[in-house]
């Protein structure tokens, strides 16, 4: 059964009522035509979601930007998350887990509706259900999506593509590829990774390419950073990577650049527009239970708000709204009943625990301590020696997975940084809105809430 909401913020419009009754009439009141009017509504929406961000990340960053492990005074300064966050928002799905996963929750942030846990933009029957970003098209304004995992992922794809299940990535490349009558994609502008699914071969061993089929289609089809920054016009479709992201932590960032040349070509034209940019990868090292590597993803989202922010400024057209669609990991800050958090130590690790556990299962024992000591540099403890030391003589083909658990214990037990689970949890997450209609999203909420009033802009 769908389920649907209303927004919790009614007395909103009552008290703004009750106000006006209470300004005394004056003649300066109606001194300015209607040009000196702000806008009802805007015409820049641009709906940031950071994957697997709950609130212990929110906290975890603010610690980790300030660098120190402990203070003496009230001085560890606010982040940008922290000065313009205005509300929660609840994301459970429309099934019997109260737990939501990505294509649940970005549906209901892309149609108003909630579904369940797997769904792509269809309904429980698996009836497809318009999104924001259709309805915007439909009525002229220009539509993209930014993000830093597949296109074809969950979030990106529940924005503009319908089917029973994420897992159809191929399936989610093949709408992507289809073009309306005039010959025009659904998208103005789509970037991320994915590459390997818009070129596959068919069921007789022939080679399909999506991307050529675009490119005769009038789409530009960039590769790299540097093509992405030539271009001069939409529509354009940039796959940077054939699968996913590397983490910050192992390359460099790259949302915020992203997003600048995305904007600069958005801004070429007068239409209005709904950018939809996900932060994608905090998910996937909560899911790894790596601090490190999520302290580094929530910079790389922090410069992309920053450089929002200094974009907002000064317009009367744009409203930036920031949440998360789940919360990943059960993060803790004090894990095991020691009441530390030593955020100034995860600066030391070097590389993401992922990537060191492949290498270190595919280095020759003997140069693991070296390795370890370059990007783990924390003193082991008699029990981390024992447990590396047994790994590295192990067969199992479980190994790598092995190695990641002890280096995910050492960085728990020097950093305090600890996790309940791999998957995803059930709080509530942040909301964070930038520009004058912010006051919109204040206080509790649900996804489906966020939807609708960002629908009801692009409609009314």
């Amino acid at each position: 059964m769908l389920i649907s909401s209303q927004p919790f913020k009614r007395t909103l419009l009552l008290s703004a009522t009750l106000l006006s009754l209470a300004v005394p009439f004056s003649v300066n009141a109606h001194d300015h035509d209607d040009s000196d009017k702000e806008p009802e509504k805007p015409k820049q929406i641009i709906l940031v979601i950071a994957d697997g961000m709950g609130h212990p990340f929110v906290s975890a960053y603010r610690y980790f930007k300030d660098g120190r492990n402990h203070t003496m005074a009230a001085d560890v300064e606010q982040t940008i998350f922290d000065r313009y966050l205005v509300g929660s928002a609840s994301t459970y799905p429309a099934d019997d887990t109260l737990v939501t996963d990505s294509a649940a929750s970005a549906t209901a942030l892309a149609t108003g509706v909630k579904t369940y846990n797997g769904a792509i933009s269809v309904d429980a029957d698996g009836n497809p259900i318009p999104t924001i970003m259709h309805k915007a098209r439909d009525l002229g304004w220009q539509t993209a999506a930014i993000a830093t995992t597949r296109v074809t992922h969950a979030t990106p794809a529940s924005f503009f593509t319908h089917v029973p299940s994420r897992r159809m990535e191929d399936e989610i490349a093949d709408q992507f590829a289809v073009v309306d009558d005039n010959g025009l994609p659904m998208f103005d502008l789509l970037l991320g990774s994915g590459r390997k699914h818009f070129v596959l071969e068919d069921e007789n061993g022939n080679r399909v390419s999506h991307l050529r089929t675009l490119n005769n289609r009038g789409v530009r089809v960039v590769e790299s950073y540097e093509q992405l920054q030539t271009q001069q016009r939409l529509p354009l479709l940039g796959l940077f990577h054939d699968d996913a992201f590397p983490f910050v932590i192992d390359d460099q960032k790259r949302l915020e650049l992203m997003a600048r040349e995305g904007l600069r070509l958005l801004g070429n034209s007068e239409k209005p527009f709904v950018l939809m940019i996900e932060a994608s990868m905090v998910d996937w090292c909560g899911h790894a239970n790596d601090i490190a590597c999520a302290m580094h993803e929530m910079a790389e989202l922090d410069d992309l708000m920053l450089f929002l922010e200094e974009y907002a400024e000064g317009r009367d057209d744009t409203q930036i709204i920031l949440t998360a669609d789940h919360s990943t990991g059960g993060l803790t800050l004090g894990a095991d009943g020691d009441y530390k958090f030593r955020a100034g130590d995860i600066h030391n690790v070097g590389r993401s625990l992922r990537v060191m556990a492949t290498e270190l299962n595919d280095m020759p024992a003997v140069d693991w301590d070296a390795y370890i000591d370059e990007y783990l540099p924390f003193t082991l403890t008699t029990e981390h020696q024992t447990a590396l030391t047994d790994v590295a003589a192990s067969t199992s083909e479980r190994r790598r997975a092995e190695i990641q658990a002890i280096l995910i214990d050492i960085v728990r037990f020097h950093t305090g940084a600890g996790w309940t689970t791999g998957g995803h949890t059930g709080e509530d997450v942040p909301v964070i809105a930038i520009g004058p209609w912010s006051e919109n999203f204040k206080g509790a909420q649900d996804h489906i809430d966020i939807a609708t009033q960002l629908i009801d802009w692009v409609q009314n």
